[in-house]
């Protein structure tokens, strides 16, 4: 295939994504079944063995973001481009990964003030971090994740992306976009129903994952939660056409 190259780049991320991911949990002991009378502990509780435990509100956007380039991985393969689409995902990570690995070493003067809501975290009012095993936690997280990846960063990497992408003939920009609009839908709606089993699993749930999941999208719907999919969808299309802008005046 002629996108050996891109393949192995966009797996690479995936790798990186995930090690992210994994830097913020810890097995820290093991949960046995809660019990719900009169129900089974089966039907609705918590299965026995050890459980991995988040250390900092940070997990949930890289674990959103693994589970994402997981996604995107699978359905790049099958674009129109699929070279495009998989670099693409390597300058895309490239950027949040140089905003958590600068505000790792307090080098904030390279973190942009929307990464710098989101790797501050969700603070209580006695300005203390709060529990990371929340739903508020959660939702901060990936609400400021989301705003700063696709508003701040998307943009840029699109153009960046399209710039460094060696590929003869190049198509347009504009080839490119259904691949980027349209087709990766599906991928970002697969991340997302792993992710409602995700926080089933690591917030303080009862549950079993499937019921936790359907809780988690009947709750997002209720108190409209955003920002959802539709939103995302409309900021990917909206950053689409910042980068064309911006191409179109480059040499």
């Amino acid at each position: 295939m002629p996108y050996e190259q891109e393949y192995q780049e966009a797996r690479d991320t995936l790798q990186l994504s995930a090690r992210t991911a994994s830097a913020y949990v810890a097995q820290l002991g093991a949960l046995a079944p809660i019990l719900i009378p009169p129900f089974p502990a089966a039907t609705l509780g918590r299965r026995p063995g050890f459980q991995a435990t988040v250390l900092d509100q940070k997990y949930w956007f890289a674990k959103l973001y693994e589970l994402v380039t997981y996604q995107e991985l699978s359905y790049s393969t099958h674009t129109n481009y699929p070279g495009f689409s998989l670099h693409f995902m390597k300058v895309f990570y490239g950027m949040y990964y140089s905003a958590v690995t600068n505000y790792s070493k307090q080098v904030y003067t390279k973190v942009s003030s929307l990464w710098m809501d989101h790797l501050n975290g969700l603070k209580g009012d006695d300005g203390r971090p709060v529990d990371p095993c929340t739903m508020e936690a959660v939702q901060h997280s990936v609400r400021t994740g989301a705003t700063a990846h696709i508003q701040g960063d998307m943009p840029i990497a699109l153009a960046v992306g399209y710039k460094t992408w060696n590929f003869d003939p190049k198509p347009t920009f504009q080839d490119l976009k259904e691949d980027f609009i349209v087709k990766s839908e599906g991928a970002f709606a697969r991340a997302q129903a792993g992710f409602y089993i995700e926080v089933n699993d690591k917030i303080y749930s009862p549950l079993r994952p499937e019921v936790g999941q359907l809780g988690a999208v009947i709750y997002q719907s209720v108190f409209d939660i955003q920002p959802s999919l539709q939103v995302m969808f409309q900021w990917r299309r909206e950053a689409w056409q910042k980068a064309a802008n911006a191409l179109a005046t480059m040499p």
